[in-house]
């Protein structure tokens, strides 16, 4: 009956060292694992922060220039293509400032201006969208105009 027990003792030892062969094991394949699905994921190239301005300054440029346009030939609203670019160049603008801000190299004032502190800049052109605005918004509802709580009607 010794040997016998003796021989489960064994047997029970040697079980429980390969567990732990195994488990360990286990544990380095799985670090392995993970390590190189981290290396699979996709790596976004960061821009450097003088490309994102001169991103931004060209969406910038674009309605400067249309600014200047509507100063020579005065019209009461924008076409349907400008205010598109106004509000593509509004888009393009803000992820332009949430990247810099996101990378660290926002400056702030008076270097970076935030979209409203560009639009602001720009009097006429900020003028004749709110006009166009609330001109597609009347023809849309035209109860919006009559309506003193509306939005359109406070913001002129």
């Amino acid at each position: 009956m010794t040997i016998f027990s003796v021989f489960v003792i064994f047997l029970l030892f040697f079980l429980m060292a390969g567990l732990l062969v195994f488990y360990f094991q286990t544990q380095q394949s799985l670090r392995d694992i993970t390590q190189r699905v981290g290396q699979l994921q996709p790596q976004v190239p960061m821009r450097s922060a003088n490309a994102i301005r001169l991103e931004r300054a060209a969406h910038q440029d674009r309605l400067v220039l249309m600014e200047a346009d509507l100063n020579q030939s005065p019209r009461d609203t924008l076409a349907e293509a400008e205010l598109t670019l106004v509000d593509q160049s509004r888009d393009a603008i803000k992820l332009c400032n949430d990247e810099l801000k996101h990378t660290g190299e926002w400056i702030g004032l008076p270097f970076d201006f935030e979209w409203a502190e560009m639009f602001s800049r720009m009097p006429t052109l900020k003028a004749r969208y709110a006009a166009s605005v609330e001109a597609l918004a009347a023809v849309d509802n035209p109860s919006l105009t009559s309506d003193p709580r509306s939005t359109v009607t406070r913001q002129k």
